[in-house]
């Protein structure tokens, strides 16, 4: 069954006791340790599955019979606006068939096994963590690469079974990445390209979602696309510690082999929507 138009399926109240425990968490540890231990928690199958269909958020964004297309990348890679410019032009696919934003690989492996078409986006961790961190004050730096490393590396085993999208293409052409998936896997996405939708149009949409779905405007700092209120990445990773550096140079290590071979759009690194 198709949502309403323009609804986030997703929106949904969480099953009665989470939102006491998220509060409890929240009140006894600080953000870090929750973040790592929240992305564990996803990695384990059991455990996971109970916590997605308790939360009303991550409900539907899992890959369910009804899925139409999976669209995954770590935090601040660009899902946000590749999912927003299939949407706009693809009226006929539910928001609902759209499994993306979970931020875990367990996600890309179930779409594998079950050969749902899925675009995984790749972006410089350096680039990707450098605004995560500025969204999401108190992950550590290291903790952030560290997750990198280990959300990638885990897919490098299936990387032929998806479409692996460069963040760089991603920018400057996403018409090219959904047309690599609909010959990858046989579907007819409409591009932005066909639809004439420029990528101003699929920003001023991720707006709209965002407020639709919070119900107030967010802060600049918070906006899932590219905003100057967040400083570079030269800023944000000056001064790396010793333990930084090393959590970094892996994550570098790892994203140059989720890469290798991919289609790749030279360009400049830019912000953009998460």
């Amino acid at each position: 069954m198709h949502s309403a138009p323009g609804t986030e399926p997703w929106a949904s109240r969480d099953t009665p006791l989470l939102p006491v425990a998220r509060r409890l968490l929240r009140a006894c540890l600080p953000r870090n340790t929750r973040f790592k231990a929240y992305f564990r928690m996803l990695e384990t199958p059991v455990i996971s599955d109970l916590y997605v269909r308790g939360r009303g958020r991550l409900r539907h964004r899992r890959v369910r019979a009804s899925t139409r297309i999976v669209i995954e990348a770590f935090p601040s890679s660009g899902s946000t606006f590749c999912r927003q410019a299939l949407l706009l032009c693809n009226p006929d696919l539910d928001p609902a068939e759209v499994c993306s934003h979970t931020h875990t690989p367990r996600v890309v492996q179930q779409a594998v096994r079950l050969g749902v078409p899925c675009i995984v986006i790749a972006r410089d961790p350096r680039d990707a963590v450098a605004s995560m961190v500025q969204r999401f004050t108190g992950i550590h730096i290291d903790s952030a690469f560290d997750y990198y490393s280990r959300y990638y590396s885990s897919l490098l085993p299936v990387k032929k079974s998806f479409v692996v999208a460069p963040f760089a293409r991603l920018t400057a052409d996403v018409s090219s990445i959904v047309s690599q998936c609909n010959q990858q896997f046989g579907v007819a996405f409409v591009t932005l390209a066909d639809a004439g939708v420029t990528d101003d149009t699929v920003l001023r949409d991720i707006d709209r979602r965002e407020q639709a779905s919070s119900g107030r405007a967010l802060p600049e700092s918070m906006v899932s696309r590219p905003t100057s209120s967040r400083r570079s990445t030269k800023d944000v990773l000056q001064n790396l510690s010793a333990v930084e550096t090393t959590a970094m140079n892996r994550a570098l290590d790892v994203y140059r082999q989720f890469i290798d071979d991919a289609p790749s759009q030279p360009g400049p690194t830019v912000e953009t929507a998460a």
